[in-house]
């Protein structure tokens, strides 16, 4: 008896190592890949784990993505198809990119109250900035004296600022043609032929610039997860994220929040950090603290409120937004650069966007402030701080 009893623990202790052998062979196979490279004048990595070794397949049919993207909907690519709407004045046809964009804008443009609008491009491109900046230094050039040059080149843009604001609205923009999928498949692949933006003005420009990289991660994450089925991978474009499931240590990624005083001697690196939980899957970022020009002592920022035709100057430094997709974040991030925080706060806290906003700004006395929406404040890694003076 004690001999059968014997054998059948001996058995028991086999098998159980066999079991663990097997669990950690399993365990094992799986591996954290990442590749990453350059796309929409900026670059991208992607991190993800999985049990076989796919990296150059995967990167093939991501730059695949990232081509076709940029066919799609990239102003600096003359040939997509929204530089061919951009250069026409009726009708263009459309793909499933220009759609899915055009329609989430709407929805954007329609809870900011306009301060989100694609078809702030011309304004974008009078103040110097995006894919056709407008250029003013051949004009006047007979003036002699530069400082009434300089003034009345400002009170000329005003003036054209002020006019281009009557091209700027989706009012101004008609979605035509059959935009219900017959089938899922189709809705996946875009696959159908009459679907078009039409407008009836030349001057009508729209850009997605916007959020062009945050709907990028979202395209790459959905092909991982939905057609390779990896369910844990990071995805960045050009500093939007998109980030499912967890790393090697089975802890949710994590992604920091850079400090819009990086820049400066001694300035922080970074605000705080936040694990990419089941809350959200995305982050965003928009700032005006790189991207600006000075001109007559006087700063001129890349954010243009779509609303006056100017530059903001609601002193709203950053907008990091946390979403479930990366390019609604996108929007709303680029949405708040414009808006007052008066605006903001009653957005995010009552209406049902589902939105995790931390925004940094200057008071009226040149202070750096935080407003951290209520749904976020425990989900900050460490403190944020509260002032400190640039």
């Amino acid at each position: 008896m004690f001999q059968k009893l014997f054998k059948y623990f001996c058995c028991l202790i086999a098998l159980s190592f066999l079991f663990i052998s097997c669990e950690e062979e399993k365990i094992e196979k799986y591996r954290k890949y990442s590749f990453g490279g350059f796309t929409q004048g900026t670059t991208y990595s992607i991190s993800y784990i999985d049990s076989t070794n796919r990296v150059q397949l995967i990167q093939q049919k991501v730059d695949s993505i990232l081509n076709e993207i940029d066919n799609s909907v990239s102003t600096y690519n003359p040939n997509s198809r929204i530089s061919h709407f951009n250069n026409s004045d009726s009708c263009c046809l459309i793909d499933n990119h220009i759609l899915n964009l055009f329609l989430l804008c709407d929805e954007v443009n329609a809870i900011s109250d306009g301060a989100f609008d694609p078809s702030v491009k011309p304004l974008v491109n009078l103040w110097g900035f995006g894919s056709t900046p407008m250029q003013f230094d051949t004009l006047f050039k007979n003036l002699p004296d530069s400082v009434n040059r300089d003034s009345i080149i400002a009170l000329y843009r005003d003036s054209l600022a002020y006019d281009l604001t009557d091209f700027v609205g989706f009012e101004y923009l008609m979605l035509t043609g059959d935009i219900v999928y017959n089938s899922f498949d189709e809705m996946l692949n875009g696959r159908f032929n009459d679907n078009f933006i039409c407008k009836d003005d030349s001057i009508v420009q729209i850009t997605f610039d916007a959020i062009a990289q945050g709907y990028t991660a979202d395209v790459i994450g959905d092909f991982l997860n939905f057609e390779l089925k990896i369910g844990d991978f990071l995805v960045e474009v050009g500093g939007e994220i998109v980030a499912q499931g967890y790393k090697m240590d089975k802890k949710p990624w994590l992604v920091q929040i850079e400090h819009p005083n990086t820049d400066i001697e001694g300035g922080e690196d970074e605000l705080a950090r936040v694990r990419m939980d089941s809350s959200f899957r995305a982050i965003a970022v928009s700032g005006n603290y790189r991207k600006f020009k000075e001109e007559n002592g006087k700063t001129i920022v890349h954010s243009i409120d779509p609303r006056n035709g100017q530059p903001t100057e609601n002193g709203i430094l950053s907008a990091t937004v946390l979403a479930d997709e990366a390019a609604i974040a996108d929007a709303y991030a680029t949405a708040f650069m414009v808006m007052r925080l008066e605006e903001i706060i009653p957005l995010v806290e009552t209406e049902k966007t589902d939105l995790y906003v931390l925004i940094v700004y200057k008071d009226a006395s040149g202070t750096l402030q935080t407003y951290i929406s209520t749904n976020l404040e425990d989900k900050l890694l460490y403190p944020v701080q509260q002032t400190s003076k640039t």
